[in-house]
């Protein structure tokens, strides 16, 4: 059961790492010309980076958290993809 646990935490902190990473990675690609594609996020990315962040980072702690609690064994495909995500935007930056 601790074993599990432990698992699922570490899915959890991967995939706050992989929307920490891409946050980053997308306020660097947009300073460089990139376009957001979310509407919703290019709107606040185009008013304000602190928003575009704050907002970003708040809406996915509720959701993941929200996951932990009720369906946990999903946390490790939403660290996935943030992760593949990340991966992505970090193709861009090294071959510029």
């Amino acid at each position: 059961m601790m074993d599990e646990k432990l698992r699922y935490l570490g899915w959890f902190l991967l995939a706050h790492l992989g929307n920490f990473t891409d946050a980053c990675l997308t306020l660097f690609a947009v300073s460089r010309g990139a376009v957001e594609l979310n509407p919703i996020m290019a709107v606040l990315i185009n008013s304000s980076p602190f928003l575009f962040l704050l907002t970003k980072f708040l809406l996915f702690a509720f959701a993941v958290d929200f996951m932990s609690r009720h369906k946990p064994q999903f946390l490790k495909w939403v660290a996935a993809l943030y992760l593949t995500v990340s991966a992505w935007h970090l193709s861009f930056v090294l071959a510029t």
